[in-house]
């Protein structure tokens, strides 16, 4: 159970001061009946709690999934593009601006030219599971590139190449992607290909390292976490129940 201030000020609906003067003043009901006490406790799963008239809904921690575009970048902040963040937040009544405005962030990065799942919460320690280099969550991506592979190529990145670190990357799941559209003009092969790490840049960097160069990058799975394909780009949705389920 919650104080009912906590509440109040976890869902955003004002300071702690601009909450308990909210209660003051009878505009916050609990189960349909006006309360005067910050203190009363609040059991957050079955209380209907009402500021206004309007219900505040309790959520510990919020999931999103967001197919992002290509010309936004991964941060919480940044003094030259537009962030994930503002993108979502300027689409107005998309969803409770409530929850969009708590301290949200990304977890890890897409380059700014590279599109698709990005998982957006304020859970850091569900991040940190998901991040962690000793976990190898598997990522997949689809990856168009400036010519074919060889099979020694394919090879190479299946074993694991030379980026500039301390050691090889790790190995690779590499699947041919025939018969589609490009995204790009200058692209001559596409191909899905699944990682176990996050270095910086490291799609481009592996396929700069066989010789090939990325021209499109697009991320279609993190863990459990497949991106919705009936996502328009710049898009989002909660995660459903068993998605969250399915990556805690």
């Amino acid at each position: 159970m919650l104080r009912l201030d906590k509440y109040l000020c976890d869902m955003k609906a004002g300071t702690r001061s601009q909450v308990k003067a909210l209660i003051r003043k009878g505009q916050v009901t609990v189960n349909g009946l006006p309360v005067k006490s910050p203190e009363m406790k609040i059991e957050e799963n079955s209380d209907q709690v009402c500021v206004n008239g309007k219900s505040i809904s309790y959520a510990r921690h919020v999931y999103f999934m967001l197919n992002k575009p290509a010309g936004c970048v991964s941060a919480t902040q940044d003094n030259h593009d537009k962030t994930v963040l503002q993108l979502m937040r300027e689409q107005k009544g998309a969803f409770d601006d409530a929850l969009l405005q708590r301290e949200l962030f990304p977890v890890g990065r897409l380059d700014k030219d590279t599109e698709g799942l990005l998982l957006i919460t304020d859970d850091g320690e569900l991040a940190h599971r998901l991040l962690s280099p000793a976990a190898h969550v598997e990522k997949t991506y689809y990856v168009e590139i400036d010519g074919p592979l060889t099979d020694a190529q394919q090879n190479s990145l299946q074993e694991g190449v030379d980026i500039g670190e301390k050691s090889l990357t790790r190995p690779a799941i590499l699947k041919e992607m025939p018969g589609l559209s490009f995204h790009h003009a200058d692209a001559a092969s596409a191909w899905q290909l699944t990682i176990t790490e996050g270095k910086f840049h490291q799609v481009k960097r592996m396929m700069q390292a066989v010789g090939r160069n990325v021209v499109y990058l697009k991320r279609l799975r993190m863990g459990t976490l497949l991106l919705d394909e009936t996502l328009a780009p710049g898009a989002f949705r909660p995660l459903t129940a068993k998605e969250l389920s399915d990556l805690q």
